[in-house]
Order: C-alpha cells, then structure tokens, then sequence
C-alpha cells in the first residue's frame, strides 16, 4: 500500500464522515420539530425557560458556594510550605521540622530519609 492509496482511504472514511454527520443534523432538526412545531415554538420555549431557570439558578450558585466555600478550605488550610534546603522546589514543613538532621542526611545521600 502505497502513500497515494493510503491517502484516498482517509479522504473516502473523511467523505462517508460527513455524509453521516449531514443525516445525523437532519434527524435532530426533524426531532426539535416534533418536540418544538414552528407554529408554537415560541410558547414552548417560553414555558421551559420559565420552568427551568429557577433550577439552573439554582444548581449555578451551589457549583459557586461548592467552588469557592468547600473548595478553597479543603487541603489548604493545615499544610504549611517551605522552600525546600538546597533544592528548588517547595516542600511541606512539618516533616522537615520533625527531622531536620534526616532530611540533610538524604538531602547528601541525594534521597530524603524524613520520618
């Protein structure tokens, strides 16, 4: 098989693609017109808005309170960190302070023996 045969399968799987995106548009158009006909789409629309808006108000400020309230205390909050002795990274300060004589040991041993 060879780059131009290659190159007409891809271009004909590309072509069928498209074909089946075309009928797959069709279909939804033909179901938003059952669900919704021309003649009373505005009224439908209209009564769906109303009906499902108090909802989606609502669910946005849960997604926003569990963001900023639930999202900004979790893991944060006892965690202290430090620029880690002779490397350039940050690391906690808790195991550090607990061991700071392992933590140069492995720091030389080029590992970190923190306990």
């Amino acid at each position: 098989m060879g780059a131009e045969s290659v190159m007409k399968f891809v271009v004909e799987k590309l072509k069928e693609l498209l074909v089946l995106l075309e009928n797959f548009g069709g279909y939804l158009v033909d179901e938003v017109d059952k669900v919704f006909p021309p003649d009373s789409r505005g009224e439908k629309l209209r009564h769906w808005i109303q009906v499902g808006a108090p909802f989606l108000i609502l669910g946005l400020v849960l997604v926003v309170f569990y963001y900023c309230c639930c999202g900004c205390c979790r893991g944060r909050r006892g965690v202290k960190m430090m620029k880690a002795p002779g490397r350039d990274y940050r690391m906690a300060r808790s195991p550090f302070e607990s061991n700071p004589r392992g933590y140069f040991r492995g720091l030389r041993a080029d590992r970190i023996h923190v306990r």
